[in-house]
């Protein structure tokens, strides 16, 4: 079963198809059937380049009506590349997210939408897709049962946390076994590589077969390695700026610009309070569930020479505002359109991200999450 999403990470295909993708037809089918709760009238067929690239924003590629619940759709097409379905509701009204799938030369996906997800199927290679997504699903229903269950709560439960951590571990355990058994298999490969369960430098070089590395997706493949590697590097330079903001080191300043006026992290710290500073963002659901605790600590040192601010990190200053409304946020923010500076000054590679400076502008403490952040906030204050 297949979410839908507005955006979707891209996955690697399998050379266990080439030689029959090479020897059959090139047209490569969508068999769509849509689900009897589902009214879509219409879908736009958007097809990626040689590269795997998308444009959304140009005219689709095709558009494909339904008929007694039925689409279809044929294009005659020598590489793999990304195919998007976006639902055309009655009215003519777009949809605004999009069903994602490989296009595979030679190849019939049968496509069934439902409402909120879909499934997949067809010639071997969406066979192999269909059946590690269900494998996937099974491994991973627990986990996320634990997931919602600490989503769902204020303060963290650190015992349900370990459970959790030690599920995932189970999980990842069973899915690469999985994967190392499949890894002759085109579709196991990249929806693997898809879930990024392990990472693709380990998958396309100690697991996947030869024959799956240097198949059809090879341009693909390569692309996401080089991907994975200017990843790597972002996370080298992070681990640097890491290291000259550790605790104990003097606080460093960055700027933000917003709305013609510029802020300050100076503005706040080093000025003689303590103060809490919290990397977030709006979309970003752990950072929206560590709220409560920090405007807890607000309300109760906010007149004990301590004080909290907020950093927004890549968000939008519309949604920021729309957050610090619903969450009931009172304490002060630093915020500007899709900035990354101060995350970036920190070596911030995932929010929440939670700093206590001192009077002074020294960093005390980081990474505070849940019941850590008050704990670090009275022992500082020496309550």
């Amino acid at each position: 079963m297949n979410k839908l999403f507005n955006y979707l990470m891209c996955g690697a295909l399998s050379a266990g198809l080439l030689a029959s993708c090479t020897q059959k037809s090139k047209t490569f089918v969508i068999e769509g059937f849509v689900d009897e709760a589902i009214t879509d009238s219409a879908y736009n067929v958007f097809v990626g380049d040689k590269d795997f690239m998308v444009n959304m924003r140009e005219a689709p590629t095709a558009v494909v009506v339904v008929k007694d619940k039925k689409f279809h759709f044929e294009s005659n097409i020598d590489y793999p590349t990304n195919i998007y379905l976006q639902a055309i509701f009655p009215g003519n009204i777009p949809c605004q997210s999009y069903v994602h799938l490989y296009l595979v030369p030679g190849g019939t996906a049968k496509v069934t939408v439902h409402n909120g997800y879909f499934d997949i199927d067809g010639s071997d290679f969406y066979k192999s897709l269909n059946q590690f997504d269900k494998f996937f699903d099974q491994s991973t229903a627990r986990l996320n049962e634990l997931g919602n269950q600490l989503q769902s709560q204020e303060t963290l439960d650190q015992e349900l946390y370990k459970q959790y951590l030690a599920v995932r571990d189970s999980a990842l355990e069973n899915l690469i076994s999985y994967t190392k058994q499949h890894s002759n298999e085109e579709g196991a490969i990249i929806y693997a590589s898809t879930r990024g369960f392990v990472s693709n430098s380990v998958l396309f070089d100690s697991i996947a077969t030869p024959e799956v590395r240097n198949g059809m997706f090879k341009n693909y493949i390569n692309r996401l390695l080089e991907e994975e590697a200017e990843y790597a590097k972002r996370q080298a330079e992070a681990a640097e700026k890491q290291k000259a903001t550790a605790v104990g080191a003097m606080f460093a300043d960055f700027e933000v610009e917003n709305d013609g006026k510029t802020q300050k992290l100076s503005d706040f710290v080093g000025k003689g309070q303590y103060v809490l500073v919290d990397f977030w963002a709006s979309w970003c659901g752990p950072c929206r569930q560590e709220i409560p605790n920090l405007i807890n600590v607000y309300n109760k040192y906010k007149n004990k020479n301590f004080n909290v601010l907020g950093v927004t990190v890549s968000d939008r200053v519309d949604d920021t505002k729309r957050a610090i409304e619903e969450l009931g946020i009172n304490y002060p923010q630093i915020m500007g359109e899709q900035n990354t500076s101060g995350a970036e000054v920190y070596g911030i590679m995932g929010i929440p991200h939670i700093i206590l400076f001192g009077p002074d502008g020294t960093i005390l403490a980081r990474d505070l999450r849940g019941e850590m952040i008050e704990a670090a906030v009275k022992q500082h204050l020496g309550l």
